[in-house]
């Protein structure tokens, strides 16, 4: 065996040694945490941003259920008062749709 041979096969033990593994998985722990340190506000800053979304969602929605009982409430307190005009608008949103529907 030459001496660049022996060289290799010593690195190559040195390598298969408990001690090249441990200081991979050391670095690859590092690495990780590091990694986790970076997008763990970002990931708040998403979940934040989700959790604003999702109440001003319900906030509209809401509002929109207010708005629909206000305007039913009109649209009845109209009727009453003048029920031969709701007849009459009735029966002509009737004849477009059946017009339309041609």
């Amino acid at each position: 065996m030459n001496d660049r041979t022996q060289t290799l096969l010593q690195d190559s033990d040195a390598f298969n040694s408990g001690d090249a593994v441990d200081r991979v998985a050391q670095r690859v722990h590092e690495a990780i945490d590091t990694v986790a340190a970076k997008v763990k506000p970002a990931v708040e800053g998403v979940q934040s941003a989700a959790n604003q979304a999702a109440d001003a969602l319900h906030s509209k929605a809401d509002a929109l259920g207010e708005w629909e009982s206000e305007w039913l409430n009109s649209a009845r307190t109209h009727i009453r008062e003048q029920p031969l005009t709701a007849i009459a608008v009735g029966l002509l949103a009737g004849v477009l749709l059946s017009r339309l529907a041609r």
